[in-house]
């Protein structure tokens, strides 16, 4: 009988941070297996039911060790093993759930300036025709009201943007050798040279050069009636969830997404900078320490 595969790292994260991207790069190695299914989020629902509310379509969860291994029974000579959920960052259980079952896993962690990352999140959401509030301040401000609502950890854009206080509970449970943390800029930047930095921490060929030129969930806004069309398709999981840029040249994706979608207003500077030293000043200048990153940037 063959011995059943587990992943031995896993991206917990961030949300609207490039995990899907580097994803993409990622399973381009051919020393890297990644689950078909790009977010299983299988620690978040493992003996739970999470009835929470949502805005628009659900999806079926991976609950069950049942479901969630045969996820990797395409490995074959691969040695690094993986999968990409950026919500378990968030998630309280996740983190013991993971050391109890895979302890020697290796953990990835991608964190964006947290404000941006919330306006992402929320356009992310606005796209998909789940966010029914079109003011990003004012859906920001409703989270408390949300939560006690039980409406879904999608709509806690500023509770996910406190990262120290996420990623102590990794790092209190799991070796500091073991966790990589990278910045959002720095993947989008230097794409190569970061991707490169994962595979030498994964104990692969760090000399692989992934294909970095598509981009992948870059948000926007529905724009005219194929945007409508694309948008209901998605509300009712009517599109299945594949990467596209596997199989469509890029400037076929491009075209599909500029005719789809408009860009959206830039999150104004004045209200970033009010809304990250209203709530995140501290928890950055803890975060520094604990990932030994200068992240000045963030509050300028």
């Amino acid at each position: 009988m063959t011995q059943q595969q587990k992943p031995n790292f896993i991206i917990i994260g961030a949300m609207k941070a490039a995990t899907t991207s580097l994803y993409t790069y990622l399973r381009q190695h051919p020393d890297v297996f990644m689950t078909t299914i790009k977010e299983p989020m299988f620690f978040n629902n493992f003996q739970k039911n999470n009835n929470f509310k949502v805005h628009g379509r659900k999806t079926k969860k991976i609950t069950t060790f049942e479901l969630y291994y045969p996820l990797f029974d395409g490995v074959r000579n691969e040695k690094a093993i993986g999968e990409a959920s950026p919500a378990y960052i968030y998630n309280e259980d996740c983190p013991s759930l993971i050391k109890q079952h895979l302890p020697e896993t290796k953990i990835i962690a991608v964190l964006r300036q947290p404000v941006a990352r919330a306006y992402s999140n929320f356009l992310h959401a606005r796209r998909a025709d789940r966010e029914p509030i079109a003011d990003f301040e004012t859906a920001f401000n409703k989270e408390a009201e949300r939560k006690a609502k039980n409406w879904s950890p999608l709509y806690h854009y500023k509770g996910k943007g406190y990262y120290a206080e996420q990623l102590e509970r990794y790092f209190t449970l799991f070796p500091k050798e073991n966790i990589q943390v990278l910045l959002f800029e720095d993947l989008v930047k230097n794409p190569i040279k970061t991707t490169q930095e994962i595979f030498k921490f994964l104990n692969i060929d760090n000399s692989f050069i992934p294909e970095t030129s598509k981009k992948a969930n870059v948000s926007g806004t529905p724009k005219g009636i194929f945007g409508w069309i694309i948008m209901k398709l998605r509300y009712y999981n009517l599109i299945p969830n594949i990467q596209f840029s596997n199989y469509l040249p890029n400037f076929i994706i491009q075209f599909i997404f500029n005719s789809a979608y408009k860009k959206a207003s830039p999150l104004a500077p004045e209200l970033k900078k009010k809304l990250t030293h209203t709530f995140y000043k501290e928890d950055i200048l803890k975060l520094e320490k604990l990932i030994e990153k200068d992240l000045q940037h963030w509050l300028s």
